[in-house]
């Protein structure tokens, strides 16, 4: 483009960083970033999303960090999106303290958590043990008016099984349907799970044969548990 004549603008950036992060070359995409800077032409929310994303993917959180403050300093503040995606790598890693300031820096920044932020913080907690705190994330959402998901209920039965608690696994199903989230296979799978290692066979055949009325795609594995 340059040969050309043509001066590349934001779209033309855009582009190339997209690809870039895609094909996991972050050096090069930063690269770019600082050319795009330095040829007066500032980044905008997709470019930091792309790149703050990438950095996360390849567990480069120091750096997706980075950019997150870079952002502000450029008055930008990060959407829902950014800030979820940040949570959720500080959670893989089991760094707890960190995706819980960023939790509360988007709070402050007057960026509301939804449903996606309280699922990472919950499978943060989760990782490393903490299931009580996450059983918390589900009552802290609910006060404050977001709705969990399929997503919010496997994950906390899926920790109350690995737990042996069976009882409150099926609470948290009974609770799932009484709000009009219908269970899918994971859901099921981890149910059949904890009634097979508690040696509750009956209970086990009894899902089971529930789930074959339902119209789930069922695979091989719910019957591993049966």
């Amino acid at each position: 483009m340059y040969k050309s004549g043509l001066v590349p603008d934001i779209f033309s950036y855009n582009t190339v960083i997209s690809e870039l992060c895609k094909l996991g070359r972050i050096d090069e995409a930063c690269y770019v970033f600082s050319v795009m800077s330095s040829m007066g032409i500032p980044p905008d929310h997709i470019t930091y999303k792309m790149i703050i994303q990438g950095s996360c993917i390849s567990g480069d959180l120091y750096r997706a960090t980075y950019f997150i403050s870079h952002m502000l300093q450029n008055s930008l503040v990060p959407k829902p999106l950014i800030w979820n995606v940040m949570i959720k790598a500080y959670g893989k890693h089991g760094r707890v303290q960190e995706a819980l300031f960023m939790k509360n820096k988007m709070i402050e920044l007057g960026v509301l958590p939804n449903v996606y932020t309280y699922n990472a913080l919950i499978y943060t907690q989760i990782k490393v043990g903490s299931i009580d705190k996450a059983y918390y994330l589900l009552t802290e959402m609910l006060s404050n008016g977001i709705s969990p998901d399929v997503v919010t209920y496997n994950l906390l039965i899926g920790a109350a099984c690995d737990l042996g608690d069976i009882s409150y696994a099926l609470q948290l199903h009974n609770d799932m349907v009484r709000r009009g989230i219908e269970p899918n296979i994971v859901t099921y799978t981890e149910l059949l799970k904890c009634y097979s290692i508690r040696n509750k066979i009956r209970e086990a055949e009894e899902l089971l044969f529930k789930m074959l009325m339902t119209n789930l795609p069922i695979d091989h594995v719910p019957f591993l548990y049966s």
